[in-house]
């Protein structure tokens, strides 16, 4: 059996990103409204445990595709950013956890863990998209 072709790695990995893209703009509403203290523990849980499920189903379904070798890099950027954003989640549920127990100061620290994750998943991210983007143009 055959790998995957260059085009057919690129267009999964575009359409990865975009789902990726879809999870961070969904966990960035969340820590915002997190921060400005409009959504409640239970809500912020739920959601928080649905990302948690949908990022995991993303990478999962990715990581087991099989890459042209000369595209080793991007895939293991890619999947690089990914557990980035995995923990991002996971800082944002240690926050929830811990807002829950009454642990203030250290649910802060998780916050703002989570927002500074957040910004360096964006940082990486954005890069991603725009190479797998000009691969796919040409």
């Amino acid at each position: 059996m055959f790998g995957m072709t260059k085009k057919q790695f690129l267009k999964r990995s575009s359409k990865t990103l975009d789902e990726t893209g879809n999870h961070a703009l969904l966990i960035r509403g969340l820590i915002g409204q997190e921060k400005d203290g409009t959504i409640d523990n239970n809500n912020a849980y739920k959601q928080t445990k649905l990302l948690i499920e949908g990022i995991a189903s993303t990478f999962f379904d990715y990581e087991n595709i099989s890459p042209p070798s000369n595209c080793n890099s991007l895939y293991l950027k890619i999947l690089h950013s990914l557990i980035i954003l995995q923990d991002v989640t996971s800082a944002n549920y240690d926050f929830i956890t811990l807002s829950r127990e009454d642990k203030s100061l250290k649910a802060q620290e998780k916050l703002e863990e989570s927002q500074n994750l957040l910004e360096k998943f964006r940082i990486e991210f954005r890069p991603l998209t725009g190479e797998v983007d000009n691969h796919l143009n040409k």
